[in-house]
């Protein structure tokens, strides 16, 4: 009768101790995307070395290439399912970037869960956002018009009641020339002043500069 016992599989609680295989393959699953609880049910199922969660979690948390590395993944596949989807600033894009954003932090099952109405909702948010923003420019560009119009308005009023200054003292001096001048009143005045529409405006004393 065989009294010895099997032996139990090595396991390692840092991952630098494991073979370079199995080292080689956790690092590729973190890569690609995988959650802790993944990589850990990964390397433990092949039977041989098997390697503890918090050794996987410390390993990934204090390896900055590693962790460039998977973002740089999510970021391509991101880019990549945008392009298929079309435009780049329609909603089903939209939901693909919080969907692939908030992937990007989920490391672990039971971290950052987000669901596809979670994704919907991200999605709907950002484009309210943008709406909003777009009707901000559109009310600043309407307000910045505005401005101009009144600044056009005024200039146009202004430039009127310059020519009919010129003319009112224009007629003037053709009625001095008449000799006349002695047969206009103040009366008369007034009334040439509202003929040229100069009602709100005071006849200068002097003429305007030529």
């Amino acid at each position: 009768m065989d009294t010895k016992q099997k032996r139990p599989s090595p396991l390692h609680t840092d991952v630098s101790t494991l073979p370079a295989e199995l080292r080689a393959l956790l690092e590729q699953l973190l890569i690609e995307g995988a959650t802790f609880e993944d990589t850990v049910e990964a390397i433990n199922e092949r039977g041989g070395d098997r390697v503890t969660l918090k050794a996987v979690e410390s390993f990934f948390r204090s390896n900055l290439p590693l962790q460039q590395q998977r973002i740089r993944r999510q970021l391509k596949t991101a880019q990549a399912l945008k392009k298929a989807l079309g435009n780049p600033r329609s909603g089903q894009a939209q939901i693909a970037d919080a969907v692939l954003l908030t992937g990007l932090m989920r490391v672990t099952r039971h971290g950052s869960q987000f669901s596809f109405q979670d994704a919907m909702d991200e999605g709907y948010k950002r484009e309210n956002l943008e709406l909003k923003q777009q009707l901000v420019r559109l009310r600043s560009q309407k307000l910045s018009l505005e401005r101009r119009i009144a600044f056009a308005r005024i200039r146009t009023e202004l430039a009127k009641w310059k020519v009919a200054q010129v003319k009112f003292w224009e007629f003037k001096r053709s009625l001095e020339s008449d000799g006349s001048e002695r047969k206009l009143g103040p009366e008369t005045l007034q009334k040439i002043q509202e003929i040229y529409g100069l009602i709100s405006q005071p006849i200068q004393s002097t003429p305007p500069p030529a």
